[in-house]
């Protein structure tokens, strides 16, 4: 077998798959993709164009490149299909006419002497022979267009072919007096063929007949020429399909892997740190896009800088006016207290130990409402200081609970679901205080003469731990339930405002989340995950 054939064999089998591979690749897709609600063609063309909005920019350019040069080679092929064509027409008739001239000139001089001879056995004997001499089918016509030899008789006998001269080819030389007379499309049923015609003229030069040559291989030698090359050309076009899809990936990649290195590279930027600049060293238009990027990381690094200044002393400034506002309150009236027990003291009034003992409880109370209000904001200030190490999470609920077990009128439940040992990373100071902050919540969010009831319902998956801390307290305003995190807003007379706010806190620098839902006069639950370490 020559390298030729397996090459056209090769070619064949790759075409194939190609064509199998693309068929079936658009059925699984449409298996995939098609469901009730294509009812039409509207959702079926939104369907299509939401989905080839999710193709790659490198699959665009290199399917962009692959169909380009498919489309240039068709079109290439294509013209070039029909000149060779038109070509290979053009020279079987130049041959045809060659051919029908010589066996003209020969027949004449064969001729010339003795004229057209009569329709005799022998006459035909040597028609015959003159037709084999000139390898070809020969007729040979009257001046009216008659049969008077042909070399095939027997197509003539049976009927298969009119005994009179095509009527196109006599009209030309009888009429119009033409030298020679090619038709392209003579017919036998289905089968179709070429014919030469040429007068034969005497030595006077007047036509006494016709001759005709028809040529019955050249469709078939034209089949034969034009499907080698129809075969040479597909060989040669799948190779170059091959090449072409190969310089396609390797162009794409190329074109496409400033843009990943800067995808890449954009990952990395964080929000208030250091940022490095991304280094190109072309100028040209990816070299552009990366300098306005690392202006941007410079002016951004700029920004978070001038904001985390400004975050921090507008902070300061607001826990500053909160401090102030929350001693002065106790201050107050002790100040009053004093002024008025120096003067019952000056008046020796004798109510005086009555009213000196009184102070003195209200002196207590003021006291520790000023070290509950340092503590807060002590323990608010320490935040940052974390120290995460692996907690057993049960125990510490369960160290919160005994704090408030023996307050009157308080019930806490814990309702362990779990099926596992929940072990989770965090501050052990920060989550004992993040429930102790909840249950104190709880307690006094409870309505007057009732119980206050706390369930903690503790559950897991394989990933994270869930708690639910629920109360059947008086809730939480509907219009102030999206202010109860945010530092110094608090709904109660005293307090600074900070529990809630260091709840979240805690939990986030466990990178865990909390929630809750709050319906007045009903309740709140607040809704806690830790990762499971």
């Amino acid at each position: 077998m020559s390298f030729i054939i397996r090459l056209a064999t090769l070619s064949f089998f790759f075409l194939v798959f190609i064509l199998f591979s693309i068929t079936l690749y658009t059925l699984i897709w449409l298996l995939k993709n098609i469901d009730e609600s294509w009812s039409g063609w509207f959702n079926i063309n939104r369907s299509l164009m939401i989905n080839a909005n999710k193709i790659l920019y490198k699959t665009r350019i290199q399917f962009s490149i692959v169909l380009s040069v498919v489309a240039t080679l068709l079109i290439v092929g294509w013209i070039t299909y029909f000149y060779i064509r038109n070509e290979y027409r053009r020279q079987q008739q130049d041959f045809i006419k060659e051919k029908v001239r010589k066996v003209q000139q020969s027949y004449e001089k064969l001729i010339l002497t003795t004229g057209l001879p009569a329709p005799t056995d022998k006459a035909i004997n040597d028609f015959n022979q003159f037709a084999d001499i000139n390898a070809a089918y020969l007729n040979l016509f009257d001046t009216d267009g008659v049969l008077l030899f042909t070399s095939t008789p027997k197509m003539y006998d049976l009927g298969i072919i009119s005994r009179r001269m095509a009527s196109k080819a006599f009209l030309y030389l009888n009429k119009l007096q033409g030298s020679d007379y090619i038709n392209p499309s003579e017919r036998i049923n289905n089968f179709t063929y070429s014919s030469a015609y040429a007068p034969i003229r005497d030595a006077q030069n007047q036509t006494i007949a016709y001759i005709g040559m028809p040529y019955y291989s050249n469709e078939a030698d034209y089949q034969s020429r034009i499907g080698v090359f129809i075969n040479t050309l597909i060989n040669i076009y799948a190779l170059v399909f091959v090449a072409i899809g190969i310089l396609a990936v390797f162009l794409a990649n190329q074109i496409t892997s400033p843009l990943t290195f800067i995808q890449d590279s954009i990952k990395k930027t964080k929000w208030g740190q250091k940022n490095q600049p991304i280094v190109w060293s072309r100028h040209d238009e990816i070299g552009s896009l990366i300098k306005e990027y690392n202006k941007m990381i410079a002016a951004l690094e700029e920004s978070a800088v001038k904001l985390a200044r400004s975050e921090r002393e507008s902070a300061w400034r607001e826990m500053a006016k909160q401090v102030a506002h929350e001693i002065k309150n106790p201050l107050t009236p002790l100040k009053l207290g004093v002024q008025l027990l120096e003067k019952s003291w000056k008046e020796n009034d004798p109510n005086f130990q009555k009213k000196f003992e009184r102070f003195s409880k209200s002196f207590i109370e003021q006291i520790d409402s000023l070290s509950t209000i340092a503590s807060e904001f002590s323990n608010f200030a320490k935040m940052p200081d974390t120290k995460l190490e692996k907690l057993h999470l049960l125990p510490i609920i369960g160290q919160a609970r005994d704090v408030f077990r023996n307050t009157e009128d308080v019930e806490i439940y814990i309702l362990n679901n779990t099926d596992t040992d929940v072990v989770v990373l965090g501050d052990k100071d920060q989550v004992l205080r993040t429930f102790n902050n909840l249950f104190k919540n709880a307690i006094e969010a409870a309505h007057v003469d009732a119980v206050c009831i706390i369930k903690v319902s503790i559950s897991n998956n394989q990933d994270r731990v869930f708690i639910e801390v629920e109360d059947n307290g008086k809730g939480i305003d509907a219009s102030l339930q999206d202010k109860i995190f945010v530092p110094n807003f608090t709904t109660k007379s005293s307090g600074t405002g900070l529990g809630l706010a260091f709840v979240k806190q805690a939990v986030e620098n466990a990178g865990g989340t909390v929630e809750f839902k709050s319906f007045g006069e009903v309740g709140t639950t607040f809704y806690l995950s830790f990762p499971l370490s």
